[in-house]
Order: C-alpha cells, then structure tokens, then sequence
C-alpha cells in the first residue's frame, strides 16, 4: 500500500509540474493571437496554486519528489523571502482592488466590473507563494514562453496582419482583439525581456550560452518588427530606459571603452532605422509635426488630445485630491468639461474611452489612494527584483534581471495609455511578475551551512 501511496504522489506531482510548466511556456506565445489565452493561465495557474496551498498530501506528494528544496538549501543561508517583503510585495498587488474599494465607498459610484481587471492582482498573491515552492529551473521556462511569443507577433504581423486606423488614413497592425498600442508594447516586452534573463556561467556547463544568446537577439529583432508595424511609440520610448538598465547590470564585464563601442554601434543602427524605415521616421516625424500643430492652436492631434485629456485629468484630482472622482468618473465629465470649454469635440470622444495615462487615470479616479497603488504596483516589485541582482542561483538571477526590465517597460508604456484597463493586460503583467518573482524568491526553510556550496556549482 505505502508503495502504491507514493507512486501515486509522485505521478501527482509529475502532472502538477509538467501543467504549470505547459501553462508558463503557452501563456506568453498565445497572449496575443488567442482571445482570453492570459486570463486562462492565470485562472488555472489559481486554482493549482490554491490546490497547493491548501490541500496537505498535494503538498506533501510535491515535496516527497521534488529535490529542489536541497539544491536551494546549499546556496541560500536563509529564505531570501523575509517576511517583510512578503508583507510587502502582498500588499503592493492588493493596492489596487483597496484604493478601487475606498474610492467607491466615498464616491457612492458603485460598480463590480471595476474589479474585473485589477482582480489580477489579487490572485498573483497565492500564485507566487505557490509557485516559489517549484525548482527554480523548472518555472525559468517562461523564458522560452517569452521567446516564442515574439517570433509568434512577428509571423501574425506578416502573414495575417489586421489593419486599425485605415479609415483616418493611417496604417498600424493589431489583432481581432488587441489594439495596435497594447499589441506592440506587448510584443517589444516579449522580444526584449529573454535578453536579459541571459546568464554566462563562470565554469563549463552543457548549456550553449552563445546558441542562448543568438536565440534571444532573434527573438528581440522579432519583437522590434512587430512593434514597428504597430506604430506604437511609446513603447519605443522604454528602448533606452532598457539599455540604461542593462548597462548598470553588466557594467561590472564591461570596461567602459566596450560599453562606448555598444553605445555607438547602437545609436547608428537606430538612426539606420529611423533613415530606412518609413513606419518609424513617419511616427517619429508625427511627434514633431503634432507639437508644432499643438502650439499653433490645432489641438486634435494625438499629442494634442493627450495633452488635453491629461490637463482635466490633473484638474479633477486637485477638486477631489484624497479619493478622486472615483471609477467611470472621468467618462462621465467629458460633455460637461467640453461645454466648458476644456476640451474639444475631439478630445472628449478619446476621454470617453480612457485617460490615456495609467498613472493620471488612478490619480483622477481613485485620488491619492489610487496613486499610491498604481505606483506600488510597480516599485515593489522592480525593487525586489533589484535586490536579487545578484542571487546565488543563476535562474533567480535571470528572472530578477528579466523581471526588472518587464516592470520598467509597463511602468513606461503606462505614462502615454492605459495598461490595466483591460483583464488581458492587467493579467499578463500580474502572472508574469507573479512567475518571475517566484523563480528571484525560491522557498527554502533549511539553514544548514555544512550543506552549503559554491553559486556556480549550482547549474542552471
């Protein structure tokens, strides 16, 4: 019987990992072409992890084969997750729903599907505490999720691109379900984040760091392409946030004369870009061209109207500072905001769709509170990751460096639109943070230093 007993929990266990794995490695390549692919992964990746959490021999059938909690153990002296940041990083991901809640109870604008999106963050909590029970070289398969999912935009803008804003006379690629601005901002997170999750052992390994690297260059090209055709600009303004960040992280293997060469070679390819590419010297152009247009009083360009919705955004919270307007408020002022003189017909039409700034829609709707929340959403999370830097396991290392650069580029791309209006968006930032966050902070509780090794003797 107790034979049985364990092959049984081991077969659970084997299903369990080979399912989640599935999941990470799926979600990512199919955000983008498949309707509710995220929200799928992140509803069953919930369900497993609330399984996980709650039921003893499930728990107990995982830990009786998975070694990974020994491996760990000779790395780490403690649990890199202390409780503070625990505490932390729970309340950062409840942050939102809270300042939604206390918004609605003072505004008496009641309304479930508020709750819809940021929803996603709630359910990352047990996600992450789940999951960072998992080998850590199991979960860093999101990497190949993210690396198929690039090439996967870039085939679906080649061979079945659908075209948005033709009938205004301007040309840029989504998909059936996902605008051109969500589509590219994705598709670049997709190409640019395996770059990052590169790691050189310092010994020999059977890992192929060059095949790695080559892969994940493709990969970035690939995510670029698609996001060019997007026209999202944007998401182009992360490119050199990203590079800062990437050369602070390595700036320890590059002498300053290499990274000089790099900084070179990279600004003439993007001036190469900008002289051959007519999607982006005629997005680019439009900058110039909207500002001027802008100053000489014509304020329905695309600058113009954000300019216009951002000024009301910022009126409203200054009238209503401690909790804003509260949700669908915003919508609701247009035609009187209009009458009033503040914005145009144009502008108006755009603000009854969306703020088009994920910072200012929170500060006008849910007030400081709502502020707070948003900006947490971010710095908690990118500042855990910073700590992690320099992990002794190399996949914790790659998923803080990975999870550093994905939080960064959200947090760029919600200045000029709203990233977490929608369940796809809000979903597909929290399961990955959930994900990365598990692999930077795995579970151990054996603080046995006899056992302890060198980092490096650790594969990846």
């Amino acid at each position: 019987m107790l034979v049985v007993a364990e092959r049984w929990s081991a077969l659970d266990s084997a299903w369990l990992k080979s399912a989640i794995v599935g999941l990470l490695v799926a979600y990512p390549a199919l955000t983008l072409i498949v309707p509710g692919a995220v929200n799928t992964a992140i509803f069953l990746l919930f369900l497993m992890s609330l399984g996980l959490l709650l039921s003893p021999r499930l728990l107990h059938a995982f830990k009786g084969v998975n070694r990974h909690q020994t491996l760990i153990a000779r790395v780490y002296l403690k649990d890199p997750l202390d409780q503070s940041k625990a505490i932390l990083f729970s309340l950062s991901m409840i942050g939102l729903p809270a300042a939604v809640f206390v918004s609605q109870w003072a505004n008496h604008r009641w309304g479930w599907p508020y709750y819809d999106a940021v929803s996603r963050f709630l359910i990352a909590i047990p996600i992450f505490f789940a999951l960072r029970r998992f080998d850590p070289a199991l979960l860093i398969n999101i990497r190949r999720g993210f690396l198929i999912g690039a090439f996967v935009a870039a085939g679906y803008v080649i061979f079945d691109p659908q075209i948005w804003g033709a009938d205004k006379g301007i040309v840029r690629i989504g998909t059936s379900f996902v605008n051109p601005i969500h589509f590219g901002d994705i598709a670049l997170s997709l190409g640019i984040i395996p770059l990052f999750g590169i790691i050189i052992q310092e010994k020999k390994s059977t890992a192929k760091p060059w095949l790695h690297l080559s892969l994940a260059l493709l990969a970035t090209a690939a995510g670029l392409y698609a996001s060019i055709l997007s026209g999202s600009r944007g998401g182009w303004v992360s490119i050199p946030a990203l590079l800062i960040v990437a050369y602070l992280i390595n700036r320890k293997k590059f002498p300053a004369l290499a990274a000089l060469v790099v900084f070179i070679v990279i600004s003439v390819v993007f001036y190469i870009g900008y002289e051959k590419i007519p999607e982006i010297q005629q997005r680019i152009n439009l900058i110039h061209n909207n500002i001027h247009a802008f100053d000489q009083g014509n304020e329905n360009t695309s600058i113009g109207i954000r300019f216009q919705l951002w000024r009301v955004a910022l009126m409203i919270f200054i009238d209503h500072p401690i909790f804003g307007i509260g949700m669908g408020g915003f919508k609701e002022l247009m035609n009187s905001l209009q009458q009033a003189g503040y914005l145009t017909p144009l502008a108006a039409d755009f603000g009854r769709q969306e703020v088009h700034s994920e910072i200012l829609s929170r500060l006008s709707q849910l007030g400081v509170i709502g502020f707070i929340a948003i900006m947490s959403v971010y710095i908690v999370p990118g500042w855990m990751f910073w700590a992690q830097l320099n992990a002794p396991m190399p996949a914790s290392r790659s998923a803080a460096r990975m999870g550093l650069a994905f939080v960064i580029g959200f947090f760029i791309y919600g200045l000029t639109v709203e990233t977490f209006d929608l369940t796809m968006t809000a979903a597909f930032y929290a399961l990955t943070i959930a994900v990365l966050m598990a692999v930077a902070y795995p579970a151990t509780k054996t603080k046995n230093t006899n056992e302890i090794q060198h980092p490096d003797s650790v594969m990846e």
